[in-house]
């Protein structure tokens, strides 16, 4: 026969049994306000909303306020395009703020393009859920913004999206972090700009001025208008073509019919930004002449060939479909 326990040795085990399950309990209690209502997680939570575009869920969690400007990355394929670049998020243990009760930070770090990035939030405790889990918020906030700019044309695109700019201007306000592509192209002008990381709560305004370059369409055409100019100036059968750059001088007589002027090496132009506009740089040609001489003392007749190098100047006028140039002789 089995021994049988004495109620005290049974009421002993039972005791020891709900001590067990009561650490148990205490564990998983701990362990889930971590890993399931803790900061921490919030800030996972946070960030998933915005790689999945989910605009107002992240705006609600984020108790932030949303400036004036062009909402295009606040939601939807806008946010996801603006997160596509943040890799590797991973968030570290929350830390206690001195002097600010009840209030944590937590660090997040992320690569954009292969470059280590930080962002800190800050989150404070809002009091318990269900008597055993705590409850964080963050920290109200304003959402930074980004400011870009851009002349010669009244649209850009920001993260493959249309943003129309007023006075040359559009203000964009973005979560945290965010990666911001501006562009712009036109048939004569285009600008770029990638990869700005928008990494902290605290910097309110960050710009984006983007640099106008001339397109190749540009050039070409500015560059086949010069050369129509100097073949309609080689065309004129004088010493010295009417509104042209080159010229020759001589005590000769000159068989006029034997005047040839030809092009050796057309100027390739040179577009440069000046005084809010656009401004060709001074351009050189280089030509050669193929005339006949008579000396006015014996009567002997020279073939000649001279080349020789000449310069002037051309104004541009160009917008972001038109272009017209002007040259004007130098010598």
């Amino acid at each position: 026969m089995s021994e049988r326990l004495s109620p005290t040795r049974v009421a002993a085990i039972w005791a020891a049994a709900l001590v067990v399950l009561a650490v148990v309990a205490v564990s998983v209690i701990a362990l889930v306000n971590q890993r399931v209502f803790g900061p921490a997680q919030m800030v996972k939570t946070l960030h998933s909303h915005l790689v999945n575009g989910e605009g107002a869920r992240a705006l609600g969690l984020l108790n932030a306020k949303v400036p004036p400007g062009n909402a295009l990355l606040l939601d939807g394929e806008g946010l996801k395009a603006a997160s596509a670049d943040i890799k590797d998020f991973t968030v570290g243990e929350p830390e206690e703020i001195p002097g600010a009760e009840d209030t944590v930070k937590v660090v997040a770090s992320y690569s954009i393009h292969g470059v280590e990035q930080q962002t800190s939030y800050q989150l404070r405790n809002a009091g318990s859920r269900w008597m055993f889990f705590d409850e964080w918020e963050f920290i109200p906030t304003t959402l930074p913004t980004v400011a870009i700019s851009a002349n010669t044309t009244n649209e850009v695109v920001v993260n493959s999206r249309p943003a129309p700019l007023v006075k040359g201007r559009a203000t964009v306000p973005v979560f945290v972090p965010a990666v911001i592509d501006t562009s712009f192209a036109t048939p004569n002008f285009a600008a770029d700009s990638r990869g700005l990381a928008v990494t902290d709560f605290a910097k309110k305004d960050t710009a984006v001025k983007l640099r106008t370059q001339p397109t190749k369409k540009l050039q070409d055409e500015v560059n086949k208008q010069i050369n129509a100019y100097l073949d309609g100036c080689a065309e004129q059968q004088v010493l010295m073509p009417a509104g042209c750059p080159m010229s020759y001088s001589t005590t000769a007589r000159v068989q006029s019919d034997s005047i040839h002027w030809s092009i050796l090496g057309y100027p390739p132009a040179e577009i440069v930004s000046f005084d809010g506009g656009w401004a060709l740089r001074p351009l050189t040609v280089k030509v050669r002449l193929e005339l006949t001489e008579q000396d006015l003392r014996t009567g002997r007749y020279t073939e000649q060939t001279i080349d020789n190098d000449f310069g002037f100047t051309a104004s541009l006028r160009a917008n972001t479909t038109k272009v017209s140039v002007t040259p004007v002789s130098s010598e």
